[in-house]
């Protein structure tokens, strides 16, 4: 059994891909493999924002109107200037059809919370959708990212939610245990899932279901400033070695989010550290993650890097030369000041344990809610989101790092040095669990590594009390 075969086969659960259920039909309308030259997408049917429950809608002629209806934005336009005695003056023909728009599906809903190029790039695609599907249009709905989740929480359950939705990996578990998305598997065969990366699949899976297909992943790799660092750092020995250099100009060898579990993950899964056992059951409380956090109270100590670090205080340090190498993600690649030369590695392996400094595994993906009119066709529109020809344009337009390994075949991704990097990357990863304990794990856990790494206690018993915290909250009232 392939890598791949194994991951695909553990996200869902030893089971079978696709069932065979001869009552339901056994894939979705075809989706074009040929697509057309890619459409302008201002002429994409809609795609709107919602604000204080009010869904602000472009047309194709691109002119802004409120729509008074639900969520789904499924609803008649109304234009901003008309009173209430001008309406009164239409034929009544046109009166009722406004009125009754709202209960009249018009294609497929899809909900995001992206902006400036990653919406630019959704909006190419959703295009081209809509140019080749003329009786399945695709509206896109922008929603602002901090009230995403409540949303879509609240909404899809009372069926004003939309029939998919763009979101990160972590409310997976949530929204399966409570029926707010569906289930997918009965249309993943193997070609569709061997499209993605195995970690990517995996990610998107829980409890033996396939949830979502995924779009972009998210990790760490090393920054480093070329001019400081000749070769970057191999192993963490290496990396320790560049300090006395840096201490000789009031600067760290490293800089990271290092009182964050995000950023202090490599050092956890690089020491064979856990958040949950094999078996499911937290097992945050190990000689493993001690030892994690005994190395980042060493690095402090030995001044390799700053006593508390966070994202404005690591981008100044490395940008005015201060500190040689940075821990962070794609988007670390805004933060960097023009001119500050500097290449993006995979992560250096643990000297103590041999094994790679792995970091969270993050995935956004494309997820069904469980209320879709037509999941057939809203399938249909999750597989164009995530081909390969979709994948292409946001990682050239957006700059993301797609889960699509045939995407880097183009040769305009292929020449870009941090995709690539980051690519590599993913195959030293951790897939970050999903559900509530692993929401509920990061203020504790931030908790204790400031107190270790201040020096203030030691790991074993911060750990042992971020578990017992965790266990009872998972246990609930008593």
């Amino acid at each position: 059994m392939t890598r791949r075969d194994e991951h695909i086969r553990n996200a869902l659960g030893w089971r079978p891909v696709r069932t065979p259920d001869s009552s339901r039909e056994p894939a979705p309308r075809a989706v074009g493999t040929t697509p057309p030259p890619v459409a302008d997408p201002a002429l994409a049917t809609q795609h709107g924002e919602i604000s204080d429950g009010v869904v602000v809608a472009v047309t194709r002629d691109g002119e802004r109107s409120l729509v008074n209806c639900d969520l789904r934005g499924r609803s008649a336009r109304r234009p901003r200037s008309p009173t209430v005695d001008g309406l009164l003056l239409l034929p009544i023909v046109i009166v009722i059809a406004l009125l009754g728009a709202c209960d009249r599906a018009q294609g497929i809903v899809l909900w995001h919370a992206y902006n400036g190029a990653e919406r630019e790039a959704l909006e190419v695609t959703a295009a081209r959708w809509n140019a080749e599907h003329r009786d399945h249009q695709l509206e896109i709905v922008a929603v602002p990212y901090g009230a995403f989740a409540d949303k879509i929480t609240s909404a899809i359950p009372g069926g004003n939610g939309p029939d998919l939705f763009i979101y990160p990996q972590d409310r997976v578990g949530d929204w399966a245990d409570s029926g707010v998305i569906e289930p997918i598997e009965f249309w993943v065969d193997d070609p569709r899932a061997s499209r993605f990366t195995p970690e990517s699949v995996e990610s998107m899976a829980y409890r033996g279901s396939l949830w979502g297909l995924p779009m972009t992943v998210k990790s760490l790799a090393l920054f480093y400033r070329t001019d400081l660092v000749a070769t970057p750092p191999a192993t963490t020995d290496e990396l320790i070695a560049l300090a006395p250099a840096m201490r000789a100009k009031n600067g760290y060898a490293i800089a990271y989010a290092n009182v964050d579990l995000y950023g202090h993950a490599p050092w956890l899964f690089g020491h064979g550290g856990k958040i949950m056992g094999d078996d499911g059951k937290l097992a945050i409380a190990t000689p493993e993650a001690a030892a994690a956090m005994t190395f980042a109270r060493a690095l402090v100590d030995k001044g390799v890097t700053p006593p508390h670090a966070e994202g404005p205080l690591v981008a100044t340090l490395f940008n005015e030369g201060k500190a040689a190498t940075v821990i962070s993600g794609p988007w670390f690649v805004a933060d960097i000041a023009t001119g500050v030369p500097w290449q993006v590695t995979t992560l250096p392996i643990v000297s103590a344990t041999g094994k790679h400094a792995a970091p969270f595994l993050g995935a956004e993906g494309v997820l069904m809610s469980a209320r879709a009119r037509d999941k057939e066709t809203a399938f249909a529109v999750m597989d164009a989101l995530t081909s390969d020809i979709a994948a292409i344009e946001r990682a050239k337009l957006a700059r993301q790092v797609v889960p699509n390994p045939r995407a880097y075949d183009d040769a305009e991704v292929a020449r870009d040095r941090a995709l690539l990097a980051f690519r590599a990357q993913l195959e030293h990863t951790v897939a970050m669990p999903k559900g509530s304990a692993m929401r509920m794990l990061w203020t504790p856990y931030k908790t204790a590594l400031g107190e270790v790494i201040a020096g203030r206690a030691e790991p074993s018993s911060q750990l042992l009390s971020v578990e017992r915290e965790v266990a009872r909250y998972l246990a609930g009232p008593q």
